[in-house]
């Protein structure tokens, strides 16, 4: 019914999440998120909203960078501490559509050829609230993107 730690369902969410975020989608009187894969993803969503999910804002973004003063912006933890406007300054090139206010995450990724550069955005730190390190939001967000290629 779930793991060793205490993580519960399809969603593996901890007591304290179940009570918070737990769904009845299809209205059957039940929170069951063991076996409604509708409960289940409902629950997940539910989770992203309560944590100020953006619906169609932009979550990520691969990104490079001349030079090594780049290397400034990275930091620990995962939540957005770096303007758009500074990472432009340390000649990290972004979006020309993101705001110079608007506030990112510069994450590297260590590569066999080397490393990426990404920036997270509000929405990326939101996966990490489901789960706190960027190498699995950055898998979630990347699934996701394949996902909808997929579909289109």
């Amino acid at each position: 019914m779930g793991s060793y730690a205490g993580a519960m369902g399809f969603p593996q969410f901890m007591p304290s999440s179940f009570r918070s975020f737990a769904k009845d989608f299809d209205g059957d009187g039940k929170r069951d998120i063991w076996s409604n894969p509708a409960d289940a993803i409902a629950s997940v969503a539910n989770y992203f909203v309560r944590n100020q999910w953006q619906p169609g804002a932009p979550v990520a973004f691969p990104v490079s960078a001349k030079g090594e003063s780049y290397r400034q912006a990275l930091s620990k933890g995962v939540k957005p501490d770096v303007s758009v406007a500074e990472l432009r300054q340390l000649q990290v090139e972004l979006p020309p559509h993101l705001a110079g206010a608007e506030k990112a995450k510069l994450l590297s990724y260590q590569q066999q050829t080397g490393e990426d550069l990404w920036i997270g955005l509000h929405n990326f730190y939101v996966i990490t609230r489901y789960n706190h390190s960027p190498l699995y939001a950055m898998a979630v967000y990347q699934l996701s993107q394949a996902i909808a290629a997929r579909k289109t």
